[in-house]
């Protein structure tokens, strides 16, 4: 159960980090391009962020994932598994885009 916490904590961070510019005028939401953000952008914005406003943010990119992959089916394990891995990728490739990095750890070639 704790590693569970953890994780959830990990991927509301990434949210955040990701959020924190998009909410920072006057609260107002502003479009993400997230093809234009890098690994580096990415963590720092999850580390500024809400715990919910890194869950949204993750969703949208396991989503955006879905659509490519053709993959129907949310599950939470691997959803958790997949904010971890991007957040550990992500922290050791800080120039690489964002997206590619989600890519390169959440899509199976199996």
């Amino acid at each position: 159960m704790k590693n569970w916490l953890i994780t959830a904590a990990v991927c509301l961070s990434a949210t955040l980090l990701v959020s924190a510019p998009v909410l920072a005028k006057k609260n107002q939401m502003q479009n993400i391009d997230f093809g234009a953000i890098t690994c580096g952008e990415f963590m720092k914005e999850i580390s500024a962020s809400s715990a919910e406003d890194v869950g949204v943010v993750l969703m949208w990119i396991d989503g955006y994932l879905s659509g490519v992959s053709g993959d129907t089916v949310l599950n939470w394990e691997n959803l958790e598994k997949f904010s971890a891995d991007l957040v550990e990728y992500c922290g050791k490739k800080p120039d690489a885009q964002v997206l590619d990095a989600a890519e390169e750890v959440g899509i199976n070639d199996e």
